[in-house]
């Protein structure tokens, strides 16, 4: 959050990406390699190595940017991740091999002054947040959304359990029978008054209603109603990108991949 209050929209990394990342994957750590750095009993430095790809999530506070050398000494690392520009972090990757430029993921972000209004839903759907037991029905979704998935009830139930998750921010479209069409998790950063959505999905079968837009709107609507006056998200694909900006989101940087030659 200190890097976020820094660098504002160019922070590489929301707390909300921390606490998706590292829950959802709970009872597999031993698929990762994490590394702190501290100074005057703060966290300046981390890093996450999943040993599987060998792709390496890090960041470092900008008063620390020394660290970067050794923060890259991982041999088993392929892959690692800088905003475009960063002139500091690119060449510390190049004094390491990270030189082969591999796919980029766009940053977004949105100001709420005036959040958009959700949608009128088709007959015998609606709005609302996740209740205590609903465990089952949002591991469900999540899992028909991004098949095959690696979540469980196990590991959601370990994420419900993480700071800051709230399940007055974890949205859905609830279909007519009961399960759930679409949802949008937003974590809230209360210091930087900044909401990330991660992640975000429609059902296959409800797909191309605009389900999508309209479950984000929900919970844009609930994030500014808990204090949060801006939103970040990252997308990758075309569609995502494009409901993305009808919400109002504007591209503001680019975070690539640096494969080593």
């Amino acid at each position: 959050m200190e890097v976020r209050r820094a660098l504002g929209p160019r922070a590489p990394w929301h707390v909300g990406d921390i606490a998706w990342g590292f829950r959802q994957h709970a009872g597999r750590e031993h698929e990762w390699r994490v590394r702190l750095w501290e100074a005057d009993g703060s966290v300046v430095a981390w890093s996450w190595l999943r040993l599987d790809t060998g792709k390496l999530s890090h960041d470092v506070h900008p008063h620390h940017l020394g660290l970067l050398d050794e923060l890259l000494d991982e041999p088993e690392a392929k892959e690692a991740f800088a905003l475009d520009g960063d002139e500091d972090r690119l060449a510390a990757f190049a004094s390491r091999g990270f030189t082969e430029r591999g796919e980029a993921m766009q940053m977004t972000s949105l100001h709420l002054e005036q959040p958009p209004e959700p949608p009128p839903l088709p007959d015998g759907f609606r709005y609302r947040t996740v209740e205590p037991g609903d465990l089952a029905k949002r591991v469900s979704v999540h899992r028909d959304v991004w098949s095959p998935s690696r979540v469980t009830e196990e590991s959601y139930a370990n994420v419900m359990a993480e700071w800051p998750y709230r399940a007055s921010l974890d949205c859905v479209v609830e279909a007519p029978d009961g399960s759930f069409a679409a949802y949008c998790l937003i974590w809230p950063d209360d210091q930087n008054a900044v909401g990330e959505l991660e992640p975000v999905g429609v059902r296959k079968e409800f797909r191309q209603r605009g389900l999508g837009a309209a479950v984000c709107a929900f919970a844009l609507g609930r994030l500014v109603e808990e204090g949060c006056r801006g939103a970040i998200v990252y997308c990758v694909t075309e569609p995502a990108r494009a409901l993305y900006n009808s919400l109002g989101f504007e591209h503001h940087a680019d975070v690539v991949g640096y494969k080593r030659a």
